[in-house]
């Protein structure tokens, strides 16, 4: 009885200080848009990315299957390796703060994996690989000009510069997803407790923003520009341009606000302040145990322990995470190739000149502006979600974007036609926006009110939102390796629709088990 009620007691005190602290910390809108600046550069590499890489590695020779599995090397090694880093970030102890050195550290792994997949197959030539002037790359994308001419397969005359595309592939894959862990942490560290929603809605706005000025930028026929002529090819524009804008938004943010330099953030030093109120307090019943306890120095294993073992109100929480990308990574990774053969009645196995495999480019084409509107249903989306959480409640909101998102992929697949698509893309961008808000303003939640004390264990912000967005890796590895023999097996890419939907029905179940405050 003593224990609940000098936990009850800790809980109130620190509710009053976050009441008291509301206003210290205070951000205008555009300070949240610049801390949010980096999510946009990412936002734009994620649509070179997507629109481009595929089609350079198979430039350069590599097969199908080798391409497959280059995909599935960035989640593999994230999953491990991002929420290891974002512990580190949450006893990180330096002049710049404690997420920042992260932020800049991704950036260089994104820079220069911007410059590795647009230069390798040139930089391959420079150590002794084969020149290839058969096929340029404007013919690639260009391929109703094309007549029948097969890209070359011998891994042996490009080895080089496929060895340092694929690196620049997995540099740019991992660094952009692992970097939007400090980022987030940064914004709910610098930012007022009572602007947790808000600032994360901007980051959501943000991310959307910028996807869809990616798509167009990447659809904009640069080779007939003056830029083509300065810079080469429509690859190498795009990716300048994006690595030119990325510099940009890395800039507006890790100048936006200075960190604090102790080690705690705000949500820890509420409960310090309240702990150590609590001590003046009750004098009388206080232990002096514990006292040694909330100073003890966190060592590294401490924070690997508190990702094994975590309250299972994150389990549940990342098991959610875990359903939902699965459910949107099947739309994200495969779904201009669901229009190019299911909508658009093409077929990428023919050759370049064949009119099934124009129908099919076509198609993909078609696809990219269905992409543009997910991305501006996310940005409208993510302005709108906290009123939505206000006046249905949290739980409803996060439930009911994954619903609609599962209505909308069966919808899809069965309706398979070209408006259908294009309207029904926007469904992809509410459960984004859900995805990139709901679960992290639930963390941020659970470290203000200091939710896990009850359990024992000494958890940090960093960690916690690192884990959550470790969740994309695990599902972008899952699907990429077995979206393929799904496939193969119904004969039709419909099916990519159907497991979207039936993941999302999964992750809206799991939804109602969450710990909502």
């Amino acid at each position: 009885m003593v224990d609940f009620l000098t936990r009850q007691f800790k809980k109130q005190n620190s509710y009053e200080q976050f009441n008291y602290d509301t206003n210290k910390n205070y951000k205008s809108k555009l300070d949240l848009i610049r801390l949010s600046a980096v999510v946009c550069g990412i936002e734009f590499c994620y649509a070179a990315e997507t629109a481009f890489v595929s089609p350079i590695l198979l430039q350069i020779g590599l097969p199908v299957m080798f391409m497959t599995w280059t995909w599935c090397l960035s989640p593999l090694i994230g999953f491990f390796l991002v929420p290891a880093l974002g512990s580190l970030s949450d006893k990180c102890h330096t002049r710049f703060g404690r997420r920042r050195p992260f932020i800049f550290l991704y950036s260089i792994g994104i820079l220069l994996g911007l410059l590795l997949v647009a230069n390798g197959r040139t930089m391959g030539e420079w150590f002794g690989d084969k020149k290839n002037e058969d096929i340029s790359t404007k013919q690639l994308y260009n391929s109703s000009k094309i007549e029948s001419q097969r890209i070359p397969n011998s891994l042996s005359s490009y080895k080089y510069g496929t060895t340092l595309t694929v690196l620049g592939v997995l540099l740019l894959d991992l660094d952009c997803d692992a970097c939007q862990s400090p980022s987030r942490a940064y914004l709910l560290d610098v930012a007022s407790p009572s602007q947790h929603a808000s600032g994360l809605t901007t980051f959501t706005f943000m991310a959307g923003f910028g996807g869809c000025l990616g798509y167009f930028l990447g659809g904009i026929p640069w080779e007939h520009t003056f830029f083509a002529s300065i810079l080469g090819d429509h690859i190498h524009v795009v990716f300048t341009l994006v690595w030119i804008i990325y510099m940009i938004c890395m800039i507006l943010t890790l100048t936006a606000e200075k960190e604090p330099t102790e080690i705690t953030s705000i949500a820890s030093n509420l409960v310090r302040s309240t702990s150590h109120q609590y001590i003046v307090a009750s004098e009388n019943i206080y232990n002096n145990d514990d006292e040694i306890k909330d100073n003890i120095e966190i060592s590294y294993c401490d924070y690997i322990r508190s990702i094994i073992y975590m309250p299972s109100a994150l389990r549940w929480l990342c098991l959610t995470n875990f359903f939902s990308w699965m459910a949107l990574v099947s739309y994200s990774l495969f779904f201009t190739d669901f229009v190019g053969q299911a909508v658009f009645g093409g077929d990428p196995k023919l050759e370049y000149n064949h009119p099934l495999r124009l129908l099919y480019n076509d198609g993909v084409r078609f696809g990219s502006w269905g992409m543009s509107i997910y991305s501006i249903s996310c940005s409208i989306y993510s302005y709108n979600i906290e009123s939505l959480n206000n006046y249905f409640g949290i739980k409803r909101v996060y439930i009911g974007s994954q619903l609609i998102y599962a209505i909308g992929m069966l919808l899809m697949g069965y309706v398979k036609h070209r408006i259908g698509v294009i309207v029904l893309s926007a469904v992809a961008g509410i459960l984004y926006s859900t995805l990139f808000t709901i679960p992290y303003l639930l963390i941020a939640k659970y470290h203000t009110l200091n939710t896990f004390s009850c359990d024992g264990q000494v958890r940090g912000i960093g960690t916690d939102v690192a884990v959550i967005s470790s969740m994309v890796f695990l599902a972008q590895l899952c699907l990429s390796s077995t979206m393929g023999t799904f496939i193969h097996l119904s004969g039709s890419t419909v099916v990519i629709t159907v497991v979207a939907s039936l993941l999302s029905i999964c992750s809206a179940i799991s939804a109602t088990q969450v710990l909502y405050i």
